[in-house]
């Protein structure tokens, strides 16, 4: 029987190819199966619900009748509102650009008939108020609203669309499901199977939504991802499972040897023309023992023939090589090899030299043109560990036995299925499984292992463990709000703070239904902040809030900045991580990012700062001069904001406004023109100037008011970061004033208020972590979630365990809803 026929027999399939390779061959029939089967209604959730939640539910029953009639109250007044008030007022200031096809950005206004239509398309309204509200629609050349109106229009935008009574039951959202990003993915693999590569390094780059590489909407499965799984998936079980193949071969070319002495690479080969010796490195997956083989040859000259001396690891061998070059000899040896790397060198060591003699033996020459490890023949068991231990331990006594293979398999894959999937494998899941290792072994004939690794590579290409599956037991009802299982909580909560799988405590917890309980659940996220794995949160959270990943594109001109190179670039990213590090570690308040008189620096920083005093290239903590302040003065955020010739103001502006306040200003008018025509009018300008007369300009003021005084106060700090008393061609000017009235000489000044916005900027971090934790972006409703998680952030004096708890027990952390057919 063919395998495919009896893939075909456990999968429903009719695949009628040829055998084509096994391993992907079932892999791409069992995931099909598995995907399709995640859709159908999940299993019931677990019964240890905590009181409250049964009364929120009841109550959200009885009173559904009350509120739908009310709902049904308010929006016809609504619509009635938007019919005879707020339609006309629209339609005197906005349709002359916004109807028909032509509409400017695409936005035709004239087809939101009533508020049910509005609802569907918040994320347009959303921007339309944004711009209202700044005063940058209308557009300054054109009619405006007079303030009462444009008060008006946005109060009825705001309280329609967009206001939520926080009094009545949350709606938690609902979370595309989820495939893990590439960092996920890696960190998984480590602690799933204990490996310690990065397969992911080379799939293709993660999509990016709300400022965040996890964000579910823009996961995307492409083919060339798959097939890139397919091929982790093999290379990774045939890590972890090696077997003992005496026909497996490593073989490293000449032109891969490292060498020393009298000796080149050419033409493929190593060519020793007098003393010399050639190195390779070989990764030995199992302790065992092994053959080496060398394939050489040589001049043959004088008395003796070409000496070869090997060694590899603790075994040494001498050869004569008795071929001449033209036909290539192997010569071989017996060893035993430890797991990890096998260093190998090859010496000519009898070099004979007569240019007199007779011709054709004159000179001895050695040439090695390729070093070959194969094996393991033997496995040594004292060395196995992990997954290939068991296997080994459970190999089955009569392999032609299924029902022995079965009772082998069984219990090694359920335990890795069960970590893989973060839940409990169902038995009809585990039954496939099983039958695969029977198809290796008991139709093809193959090994255990063999029939092991298979079954593995299906486990990584399921669905269940490439995404993040959870719980609708109605996904197409809005209403069904519930809350996740308390394993669906294990992985939120361990793919949020350490971007990788529950561990043991965490899985204990959750099966035994007492990891939701406040105590615990407040208990585990203090547990896991100090755990090492904690790192993920540093480089994946704070990387990407503070932009620190763009930090690699940037490119500051080597003429005008000849001291950044590569090791600065990487000292200015980890100087901000060690500040985020260190908030998140001893539990430091958040305001710090602020206000930090502190930093951490290397020698190479130092001197950038122009702080004495530091040696060496590892980090320590430092105090600031009084100019710079938490993270705005930090290299790595004023380089980012820069060009790579000059500082930019507005560039430096927006990033506060965007990632400190969270009030990141709407995008300029197309119409608008930008800054370098306003340079190119006015080269003599000043760029204080230059932004000056950008701003003459009323649709332009709305933002650059808000942007400008802030880069400028920045100016002192050149493109990558050094204080500077003054331009090359004239004084620095760092005064200035916020529209809020207040008023600044110096950069100084500026931080001093800037760290006065303690709630501002509160809430937009807040705002920020509980995206990244939900892995999807904010809507309207979840400001209920945000204000308490505010009110306690407050309570305990902006403590950074303060926050995270906070995010872990919000209602968006811990519930779930269906989908909405009106939108989010």
């Amino acid at each position: 029987m063919k395998l495919l026929d009896a893939v075909n027999r456990i999968t429903g399939s009719s695949r009628t190819s040829g055998d084509g390779d096994l391993c992907r061959a079932v892999m791409v029939e069992w995931n099909c199966r598995r995907l399709h089967e995640s859709h159908l209604p999940a299993p019931p959730m677990i019964q240890s619900r905590p009181l409250c939640v049964a009364i929120f539910l009841a109550f959200a029953s009885a009173s559904a009748s009350a509120l739908s009639a009310q709902d049904t109250a308010a929006s016809a007044k609504a619509d009635a509102t938007y019919i005879n008030e707020i339609r006309p007022l629209m339609k005197q200031f906005c349709w002359d650009c916004h109807t028909g096809d032509d509409a400017e950005a695409g936005l035709q206004l004239d087809e939101f008939t009533d508020v049910a239509a509005m609802k569907k398309n918040r994320d347009h309204w959303k921007k339309i108020l944004k711009m209202v509200d700044a005063r940058a629609m209308p557009p300054a050349d054109a009619d405006r609203l007079a303030d009462q109106q444009r008060i008006k229009l946005v109060d009825w935008i705001d309280k329609t669309l967009f206001y939520v009574d926080c009094n009545q039951p949350a709606d938690p959202g609902r979370v595309t499901i989820r495939r893990l990003n590439r960092v996920e993915y890696n960190n998984t693999i480590r602690d799933l199977l204990g490996v310690t590569h990065r397969p992911a390094d080379d799939f293709p780059s993660d999509d990016v939504g709300s400022g965040f590489d996890n964000i579910g909407d823009v996961l995307s499965l492409p083919p060339l991802l798959f097939e890139k799984y397919m091929d982790a998936a093999e290379q990774l079980a045939a890590e972890v499972i090696v077997l003992a193949d005496p026909t497996a071969r490593m073989t490293l070319g000449g032109n891969q040897l490292r060498i020393e002495g009298s000796a080149q690479s050419r033409g493929g080969a190593v060519v020793m023309t007098s003393r010399a010796k050639a190195f390779g490195k070989f990764d030995v997956p199992l302790t065992g023992r092994y053959t080496l083989l060398i394939r050489a040859a040589g001049d043959l000259a004088g008395d003796s023939l070409p000496r070869m001396e090997v060694a590899a690891g603790k075994t040494e061998k001498a050869f004569e090589v008795d071929k001449r070059r033209g036909s290539t000899g192997t010569y071989q040896m017996e060893l035993n090899a430890q797991r990890g790397t096998l260093e190998v060198a090859a010496a000519f060591t009898n070099d004979y030299y007569n240019p007199s003699g007779p011709k054709g033996d004159q000179d001895r020459n050695l040439y090695i043109y390729e070093i070959t490890l194969q094996g393991p023949r033997k496995i040594d068991p004292e060395s196995i560990r992990g997954l290939q231990r068991e296997v080994m331990k459970r190999r089955p006594a009569n392999p032609k036995d299924p029902v022995q293979v079965a009772e082998s398999a069984a219990p090694i894959l359920r335990k890795l299925a069960n970590l893989a999937f973060r839940r409990q494998v169902k038995p009809d899941e585990l039954k496939q499984l099983v039958r695969l290792v029977q198809l290796v072994v008991n139709e093809r004939e193959e090994s255990f292992e063999r029939g092991m690794q298979v079954a593995i590579s299906a486990i990584l290409v399921s669905p269940h463990f490439l995404f993040r599956i959870e719980a609708d037991g109605d996904p197409n009802d809005a209403s069904n709000r519930h809350l996740i299982s308390n394993l669906e909580l294990a992985s939120r909560l361990s793919y949020f703070l350490w971007s990788s799988m529950p561990d043991h405590e965490l899985f204990t917890l959750a099966r035994k239904g007492a990891l939701r309980k406040p105590d615990v659940l407040r208990a585990q996220v203090k547990r896991m902040l100090a755990d090492p794995k904690a790192e993920a949160l540093v480089q994946n959270f704070a990387g990407q809030w503070l932009n620190l990943r763009n930090l690699d594109e940037v490119t500051p001109s080597q003429q005008l900045f000849p001291d950044f190179d590569q090791a600065l670039r990487e000292d200015m990213k980890n100087e901000t991580y060690a500040l985020f590090r260190a908030v998140m570690k001893e539990d430091l308040a958040i305001t710090d990012f602020l206000n930090a008189d502190y930093t951490f620096v290397n020698e190479r920083l130092a001197k950038l700062y122009g702080i004495q005093g530091v040696r060496g290239s590892e980090f320590k903590k430092v105090r600031l001069p009084t100019s710079r302040m938490g993270i705005a003065t930090q290299a790595s955020i004023l380089t980012l904001t820069s060009n790579p010739n000059r500082t930019s103001p507005v560039k430096r502006g927006k990033w506060i406004l965007e990632n400190l306040l969270g009030a990141p200003p709407p995008e300029p008018p197309g119409n608008v023109p930008d800054l370098d025509e306003t340079r190119k009018k006015n080269p003599a300008a000043t760029l204080r100037e230059q932004l000056e007369q950008h701003r003459r300009d009323p649709t332009c003021a709305i933002c650059h008011n808000e942007m400008d005084p802030i880069g400028l106060a920045l100016e002192n700090f050149d493109a990558i970061g050094r204080w500077r008393d003054a331009y090359e061609d004239g004084s620095i000017d760092p005064r200035g004033s916020l529209p809020s009235g207040e008023s600044f000489s110096s950069s100084e000044g500026m931080l001093r208020i800037l760290a006065k916005r303690k709630q501002e900027f509160s809430r937009c971090l807040t705002e920020k972590m509980l995206t990244y934790a939900l892995g999807r972006g904010l809507e309207y409703y979840d400001q209920c979630a945000v204000d308490r998680i505010l009110k306690d952030l407050t309570g305990s004096e902006y403590r950074f365990l303060a926050l995270a708890q906070g995010v872990v027990m919000s209602d968006p952390f811990l519930m779930r809803r269906g989908e909405n057919p009106d939108g989010p």
